[in-house]
């Protein structure tokens, strides 16, 4: 399957054939309540290039995806027509998703003509934002294709859901057993918790439209395994309740402007690579650490109110609903 999806990353590139993309597909979508369906009725496309230019042919088949997810799973194809530049269709591509979150995604539409050697050639695409789409409007849609867009803009700056933190910093003195004389780690520094609430509207990683999820998390500088933290995975749901608690020992009240707490979510894979869900970052978000220009001191919004509600209050929880970047 390694090779399977090498494959498919390999005609995603689009690398054969720089077509000259032309013409348009025509659809039309519908979304049905009850099962939490997406109908999405391809009709035709028209007009298209030509796949393999010598031989003045093309094989097309239609791809879709709900963006940002681009997992195999979220993938849908079409049959392919052969030897045609206007392929009628007339096929019925589904995904089964919650009405709120299929309103942040966007549908995209890519054709593609198939090669038997493989090489499949990109002949266009279309993005269809869905946060303002007429579902009950079922009337047919014809828009044009175009080239792709650079690094995917369209699935840039997607939403990617929330994950709700408490954070607390105790400085040494109100740590229990500080100043009983110990001599030993514990006491020296504060202690910084950060308490793993939950997430929200995460992106779908696997097929039936859930996620088996954990959060992980560093204490930049420091990407080590010291400072690496995880949560248990939260099987099939896109709503995980965390409830986990990461502690980090040792920090000083001066320590917290030049650390960044770097926490990400993840899609649990067990026999391949686990899937980015998102992630945000807490700190004081300067661009600055000890002194130097640092990249992931970039925290901003609700990332920059929490950390500092956290400081300037030592020894109370904060809380905070953050926005997952991508």
């Amino acid at each position: 399957s390694t090779l399977g999806s090498m494959v498919s990353i390999y005609s995603e590139a689009g690398d054969f054939g720089n077509v000259a993309v032309t013409g348009g597909i025509s659809f039309s979508l519908s979304y049905e309540q009850k099962t939490q369906t997406l109908f999405i009725h391809v009709k035709e496309c028209r007009q298209l290039a030509y796949g393999d230019e010598g031989k003045k042919r093309s094989n097309p088949y239609v791809k879709t995806y709900l963006l940002p997810d681009k997992s195999r799973q979220g993938k849908r194809k079409t049959t392919i027509k052969r030897n045609t530049i206007n392929p009628q269709y007339n096929e019925l591509l589904k995904y089964e998703i919650n009405k709120s979150l299929l309103l942040a995604r966007t549908l995209q539409f890519s054709v593609w003509h198939h090669d038997r050697f493989g090489r499949n050639t990109f002949l266009g695409e279309v993005e269809v934002p869905l946060d303002a789409w007429n579902f009950e409007s079922h009337l047919e849609e014809f828009l044009p294709l175009h080239g792709k867009i650079g690094a995917d803009a369209a699935g840039l700056h997607q939403y990617k859901g929330e994950l709700v933190v408490s954070m607390k910093y105790i400085p040494s003195s109100k740590h229990p057993g500080a100043g009983s004389g110990r001599k030993g780690k514990t006491g020296e520094g504060g202690e910084l918790q950060v308490w793993i609430k939950e997430a929200k509207n995460l992106t779908a990683a696997k097929s039936g439209g859930t996620s088996d999820s954990f959060v992980k998390g560093y204490l930049l500088p420091h990407k080590t395994k010291a400072s690496k933290r995880k949560t248990p995975v939260v099987k099939k749901t896109l709503n995980p309740h965390y409830n986990h608690t990461f502690v980090y020992n040792g920090i000083n009240p001066e320590d917290l402007q030049h650390i960044c707490l770097e926490l990400t979510v993840w899609d649990r894979e067990p026999l391949s690579s686990n899937d980015f869900l998102g992630g945000v970052r807490l700190g004081v978000g300067n661009g600055m650490s000890n002194g130097q220009a640092v990249d992931w001191m970039d925290s901003t919004g609700e990332e920059l109110n929490l950390w500092q509600k956290m400081c300037q209050y030592p020894g109370s929880w904060a809380e905070g609903t953050l926005q997952l970047r991508s």
